[in-house]
């Protein structure tokens, strides 16, 4: 995929800022950069380096070929160092005049520290550039995400046959895994959460041995990865029938889903959004010592990525944002409710691309 778009949006940055040249580290900002398909893991040894006339991508040996096959047609350059890439990638840039550099702040201190020291001129750590960009999805963006949100609903479906009182909540999460990559998932999107009974009140619990019982709410919260890009989605079931506390807590996050997901409409600000289901929980009496973290995220080849719909931002969402809206009761010592969907900003409001059902399910 040709990026020369993102590329000048980074530029236009620059000259904003006053700034030579930019070196960006993070994995997934070097993929969404670059666009290169199958190229970039985690594990990577690579930069790139945008400047007013170069985009360069370094990195080593291990992934010269497919680097160099993903560039053909592309404004990239591939550089392989023979040896330390920052060292030769910091002469490079003294060389051609280059005074100013701007690093990624989320890189370690010893990397900022040693190029800092290379490059012998000014270098700023700046904050968010590249997620600034990526937070507005393109339209090829947006259906891989919908693609993925599809197969977490088969993968919630398939699950509903399988969750029974004496299987553990290990069990479960690997059946969901395996489903999801059978069906075409790149992996997971996150490590799938499957807690039940009283673990289900620990809105991140880990996944454990503890074996669910009959009256366990067993809270999922999974994602799928395809082509790149994530979903994510949590939905909230009882094993066997619910008691009036437990329809009384789905009820109450239940509806604050709906309000929530009402809420959205760009231009309004983030914070704003999770006010609205914030309050309609409150209002049931399930203010914040039941409901402490936000509303909701961004996704997208990240799973958390800008926008944060959090009462600390005050910026507005903005049309081809892709977030969610996860709502949650958590009462310790009994359980919790999350209903987790996962939505398109458009003109219009929110667009879902999490098609499960809300209803309570009593299995």
């Amino acid at each position: 995929m040709n990026a020369e778009h993102r590329i000048a949006s980074l530029r236009r940055r620059l000259v904003d800022e006053g700034i030579d040249a930019v070196l960006i580290s993070g994995a997934s900002n070097m993929t969404y950069l670059t666009g290169f398909e199958h190229v970039i893991d985690r594990a990577i040894n690579a930069a790139c380096l945008v400047t007013p006339d170069v985009s360069r991508f370094y990195t080593d040996f291990r992934y010269q070929e497919a680097a160099e096959t993903a560039a053909v047609g592309t404004p990239w350059t591939v550089r392989v160092p023979k040896e330390s890439l920052y060292v030769e990638l910091c002469a490079e840039l003294r060389e051609e005049g280059v005074q100013s550099l701007a690093m990624e702040s989320s890189v370690p201190y010893g990397r900022f520290k040693f190029v800092s020291e290379q490059f012998q001129g000014r270098v700023e750590p700046v904050n968010q550039w590249v997620e600034e960009i990526r937070q507005v999805k393109e339209p090829h963006e947006i259906e891989r995400i919908a693609a993925a949100a599809a197969l977490g609903d088969e993968a919630f479906e398939h699950i509903l046959g399988r969750i029974e009182p004496g299987l553990t909540e290990r069990e479960v999460a690997l059946e969901l895994e395996f489903f999801m990559r059978r069906n075409g998932s790149e992996g997971v999107a996150f490590d799938p959460i499957v807690a039940s009974g009283p673990n289900s009140a620990r809105p991140h619990a880990q996944v454990s041995d503890r074996v669910i019982e009959n009256g366990d709410l067993v809270k999922l919260d999974f994602g799928a990865r395809i082509e790149g890009y994530c979903s994510d989605m949590t939905r909230t079931v009882v094993v066997g029938k619910a008691t009036e506390r437990q329809r009384e807590i789905y009820s109450a996050a239940l509806e604050a889903n709906g309000i929530g997901l009402a809420a959205v409409r760009p231009g309004l600000p983030a914070c704003d959004i999770d006010r609205s289901a914030r309050d309609a929980l409150a209002a049931r009496g399930f203010g914040g010592e039941y409901f402490g973290h936000s509303l909701g995220h961004g996704v997208g080849i990240d799973v958390h990525e800008q926008p944060s719909i959090s009462p600390l931002n005050r910026d507005s969402v903005r049309i081809g944002s892709v977030i969610t809206i996860e709502p949650g009761v958590y009462v310790p010592g009994l359980g919790g409710v999350r209903i987790e969907d996962l939505v398109v900003v458009e003109e219009s409001g929110a667009r879902l691309l999490t098609h499960s059902t809300k209803d309570l399910i009593e299995l």
